[in-house]
């Protein structure tokens, strides 16, 4: 996989996510066995636009040449997915989701994989011609 793809896949991911929640958090509260209450609503909201601003930096980073300012997005990305595959696991394993809460769980593990590649794996000279 190229870094490019990986930074459309998060994008189309976040995005989609970030829109859900924007304009219709109470069917993906719903969805995912969450309580659907106002304060709910507003949690999933504001979760929208972190999710917005984490795909827009991918999907506008993605034919960027600076290995610097790539590193950076693929180390916090790297961060940020473990972290969040951590969280959702738990609240699998808690009982905090219905079922579809898998998808998160599997989401961040894929993420996970890719973006870790990227950062331990993957040569990093080949860095810059992989966003090509």
């Amino acid at each position: 996989m190229r870094l490019r793809t990986l930074f459309l896949l998060n994008t189309i991911v976040a995005l989609l996510f970030a829109l859900g929640f924007l304009l219709m958090p109470g069917v993906l509260l719903d969805l995912f066995g969450f309580i659907n209450n106002a304060g709910a609503k507003l949690l999933g909201r504001l979760i929208g636009v972190e999710l917005l601003v984490g795909g827009l930096i991918t999907l506008l980073s993605r034919d960027s040449r600076d290995s610097n300012v790539l590193q950076a997005i693929i180390l916090a990305n790297l961060i940020a997915s473990v972290v969040g595959f951590v969280v959702s696991l738990g609240g699998m394993l808690s009982g905090a989701m219905g079922l579809m809460g898998w998808l998160i769980v599997a989401t961040y593990l894929l993420l996970s994989l890719g973006f870790g590649y990227f950062q331990v794996i993957g040569p990093r000279r080949r860095l810059l011609s992989s966003v090509r």
